[in-house]
């Protein structure tokens, strides 16, 4: 073999092995980033019967955690739902609520000692978010150290207005108040990637067309001295 032809298969495998490192890290990441970004909680409570939730649950960066309720509109009258969680509740002439209260009691305590770290009560009205699948309120916002814990969630009275609409408990991270170093490189990693994959892809064509066509001239060679 000559010396050229050496130093370019010398060349293949090192930008083959820098290739493969390069694609590791990219699939690492994006099973780092989601696995940061993934809410901790997403179960159905019974609002309308005055139900209840007992999750053990993960919280993977010390940032700040946004709990929300939220109802989902299929199978649901919209227009009726929006009223109920929008409209404001008048008492004797005087507004008590900015749409129907759905009081939720809520604490997180560790797993181990059962020490409470946060909890509180309050009771929701108005909405902070909706889309045409749902309307989501905010409960609460906590932090707290990386961990598993135990999250007790409890509709403090039954709401019976709310019966048949399908009401869940959602618990992420709050994207206007999260600053610890994980996600913020998750954030800024993916933005990183937009450019990243198109170069990826190319590189991969360009190592198959490479490699495709030593292996072509090889067996044109091989076939040559049979």
């Amino acid at each position: 073999m000559r010396p050229t032809t050496r130093t370019s298969w010398s060349g293949f495998r090192f930008a083959l092995a820098a290739f493969a490192v390069l694609l590791l890290a990219r699939v690492g990441f994006e099973y780092w980033a989601d696995d940061l970004q993934t809410p901790p909680l997403d179960a159905p409570i019974a609002v309308a019967a005055g139900g209840a939730l007992d999750q053990r649950i993960r919280l993977r960066a010390r940032d700040s955690h946004r709990m929300q309720l939220r109802f989902l509109t299929a199978g649901s009258d919209y227009d009726r739902l929006r009223a109920l969680l929008e409209q404001p509740v008048y008492r004797d002439g005087k507004r008590v609520s900015a749409g129907l209260e759905v009081p939720v009691r809520w604490s997180l305590s560790e797993i181990d000692s059962g020490r409470v770290v946060v909890g509180g009560e309050k009771a929701t009205e108005d909405v902070s978010g909706w889309n045409s699948d749902e309307f989501s309120r905010s409960v609460a916002s906590f932090a707290a150290p990386p961990g598993w814990y135990r999250l007790q969630v409890r509709i403090a009275r039954p709401v019976p207005e709310l019966a048949g609409v399908p009401a869940r408990v959602l618990v992420g991270l709050n994207p206007k108040a999260s600053g610890s170093w994980q996600t913020e490189w998750a954030w800024f990693g993916r933005l990183l990637c937009l450019p990243l994959d198109p170069l990826l892809a190319i590189a991969a064509a360009l190592l198959a067309w490479f490699g495709g066509r030593r292996w072509w001239a090889s067996r044109r060679a091989a076939a040559a001295t049979a």
